[in-house]
């Protein structure tokens, strides 16, 4: 008797018909969920206006139809979350055969080949998304057909947006599914593949604002390339439908049709993942071989960053105390995944990796420590750079601190007082000169010639206003931008009011009980005189500013030291606010003033901001201040600071309200401009536009 073994050949080659069926029966309730939310989100809502519009009289319809069928693009919002849900949801069904071994085994028993396999479940699960989306699209089209109003554009965009978004988001979940052999693990990953790009631009954003004075984020390329690379921000905000004025408008339909794109390479990739996995890597957490180094790598970098600023957050310290952070935990996370690839406690015998890790992170520090790539001490040749964006609190006026100025000039005077503040921020470096130098935020951005850009943001600047005549200060550069910004032509076109409100702050830990020592501004601790004033045993010490106090508490570890400053303080230095609102006057603001190098007239303009210079003459001041009694205009700011280089002559900054239209003020214009020696508007701009 002779037996011969025969092996049963498929009867398909890329698709198998019983498996594609049994799949969908198997896992209905990922489907019926999904078609049920759209089938209450479209249909039935349709079915509501129907019935609303033949209820109402002949005549009276409130065009409810109409409206219904116009909110149809609007759920393109409402379409990505579900896609974002429902995507992993339909990978975990039809992956789920690879992560239990009998499963794995009988599908790899079955007389078809694993290309069919993967396109028969991988078509399964995305039927399951397409398929509802479709029979809305109809359902709703013939709603809109019933009730006469049909926008198929709209309804169009609908399907569009629903179908690629899940498309994309599904087979991104399905490439996820292929790394892993754990079902807890494919959510897991997708989750982090999501969002990964955008998480370690934060992290490491953190990290280099600690290291690197000055830093000010990264380019606007990289804020380009990390929204792509994090789809959920991407579609969330640029992707939208509406009807304006009878005409159907769409934004990002591009970017679905990308990501569609992206769709079909990660599905192909995909395919050959399945081609290469085993069927006994089921139960594991990276299924692939090769990428298992390149999961202990990311789990220890992502590992060292995020619980190491959490770290550093929570016990305080400086650089020494953040960089031990994220060493240690860099080590614990490479040895926790590698408990979780092997599946046991002893891994200790991994060290060398371990030390590897080590090693990477300190050969970093080394790097931003001592700042080997020259980026804290790059100051730019003025020669090079074609104009320059300037911004920053107490800039526009060294008296009053409550000025927020910004400027962008290409002149050469003027990058060249940029450059030589930008170098007057880089040789302080934060540090308090001491005296009554006041505290201030220093934003500049390069355009270059080559094209370029260099930015830098630096705080805390401090400036001296008794140095503005000593070459080379802050206080000094200041003065000379300043005073290009009279002579050369920029106007005020806006300004915003922020309300000031104190706070108490100290260690987190701290209490009211344990409070001794209250730090701030003379100015701080003297608005919040009544709240302090309570509390008997607290002894109040002045300081140059109030955030400097924020700092000094938190470097100084003591939980009876507490500081008085906005809640911005707070989070900047990781303090935590033990009462809000404490200064007795809740009227207190602070003014920022928006400059501009075009006069511009904006709607709603009722305040003037004039300059004008007096000679050292009795009663010339009080000849202009009578132009504003006679006319019945109210002044509601007047500034003076001397004319450099001319003895007893100063300079006026005067603000007064009315509107373009009103004829006193262009007699008071008018009358000004014979009266004063030099006269010039400033600007003309709604007052308080915003009020924060």
């Amino acid at each position: 008797m002779k037996w011969e073994v025969r092996t049963m050949r498929s009867g398909t080659s890329l698709f198998n018909w019983p498996v594609f069926k049994k799949t969908v029966l198997r896992f209905w309730p990922v489907w019926g969920a999904y078609s049920a939310i759209w089938l209450v989100a479209l249909p039935l809502q349709g079915l509501m206006m129907l019935q609303l519009e033949a209820q109402a009289r002949p005549g009276l319809t409130d065009g409810y139809m109409r409206r219904f069928a116009q909110s149809v693009p609007e759920m393109a919002h409402m379409a990505m979350v579900l896609a974002l849900v429902f995507g992993v949801l339909a990978a975990m069904a039809v992956c789920s055969h690879l992560y239990n071994a009998r499963s794995a085994n009988f599908f790899g028993s079955l007389p078809v080949r694993r290309e069919g396999l993967f396109a028969t479940h991988y078509l399964a699960g995305l039927a399951f998304l397409v398929v509802p989306n479709a029979a809305i699209f109809l359902l709703t089209l013939l709603i809109e057909a019933i009730g006469g109003t049909v926008l198929l554009p709209g309804l169009g965009f609908w399907l569009a947006v629903a179908c690629g978004e899940c498309f994309f988001f599904y087979s991104l979940a399905v490439f996820c599914g292929m790394f892993t052999g754990h079902i807890l693990a494919l959510p897991a990953f997708y989750g982090i593949f999501n969002v990964l790009t955008w998480a370690l631009c934060v992290l490491a954003s953190a990290v280099f604002h600690r290291f690197y004075y000055g830093f000010n984020g990264f380019g606007p390329w990289m804020q380009t390339l990390i929204e792509w690379l994090t789809p959920v921000m991407k579609l969330g905000s640029g992707v939208g439908g509406w009807y304006a004025d009878g005409l159907f408008q769409t934004r990002g339909l591009d970017s679905v049709a990308a990501y569609a794109a992206a769709a079909l390479l990660l599905a192909g990739a995909s395919f050959l993942l399945y081609r290469a996995r085993r069927l006994e890597s089921a139960g594991d957490v990276v299924s692939v071989r090769c990428m298992r180094p390149v999961f202990q790598y990311g789990v220890a970098f992502c590992a060292g960053l995020t619980f190491g600023m959490a770290t550093t957050s929570f016990l305080g310290g400086q650089e020494p105390t953040l960089m031990a952070s994220i060493l240690v935990w860099g080590v614990v996370g490479y040895f926790a995944a590698r408990m979780l690839l092997d599946k046991s406690f002893r891994v200790l015998r991994y060290w060398k990796g371990a030390a590897a890790v080590a090693g990477v992170f300190t050969a970093l520090f080394l790097v931003v420590g001592f700042d080997l790539t020259g980026f804290e001490t790059r100051v730019p040749d003025p020669d090079q750079v074609d104009y320059v964006e300037l911004e920053g609190a107490n800039l526009c006026s060294l008296a009053d601190g409550g000025d927020y100025l910004r400027a962008e000039e290409g002149g050469p005077e003027f990058v060249k007082y940029a450059v030589l503040l930008h170098q007057a921020a880089v040789d302080q470096r934060g540090t308090h000169p001491g005296g009554t130098a006041s505290e201030t935020n220093l934003c500049l951005t390069y355009h270059m010639k080559d094209g370029s850009t260099l930015s830098r943001w630096y705080y805390p600047v401090y400036v001296a206003p008794g140095e503005a005549d000593r070459e080379g200060t802050a206080a000094w550069a200041i003065r000379q931008i300043y005073d290009l910004l009279t002579q050369y032509e920029c106007y005020m076109v806006g300004e915003t009011t922020v309300k000031v409100e104190h706070c108490l702050m100290a260690l987190p830990g701290a209490s009211l009980e344990s409070i001794t020592h209250v730090y701030s501004h003379e100015q701080g601790l003297f608005q919040c005189e009544r709240y302090l004033n309570a509390h008997h045993g607290w002894k109040q010490v002045p300081q140059a500013d109030t955030a400097g106090s924020a700092k000094m508490v938190a470097d100084s570890g003591d939980l009876t030291k507490a500081a008085i400053c906005s809640a911005r303080a707070a989070e900047l230095y990781g303090l935590e606010i033990l009462a809000r609102g404490i200064n007795h006057n809740t009227q207190n603001t602070t003014r920022f003033v928006v400059v501009s190098p075009r006069l511009e007239l904006r709607p709603g303009a009722d305040k003037v901001s004039t300059l004008f210079v007096l000679p050292h003459e009795a009663g010339s001041l009080h000849e202009v201040l009578t132009v504003f009694a006679v006319h019945g205009l109210n002044m509601v700011k007047l500034e003076s600071r001397p004319m450099p280089g001319r003895s007893w002559e100063y300079m006026f900054f005067l603000e007064f309200t009315g509107a373009p239209g009103d004829p006193a003020v262009g007699d008071a214009l008018h009358e000004l401009a014979q009266t004063t020696g030099e006269f010039r508007v400033l600007g003309w701009f709604p007052s308080n536009l915003y009020r924060v």
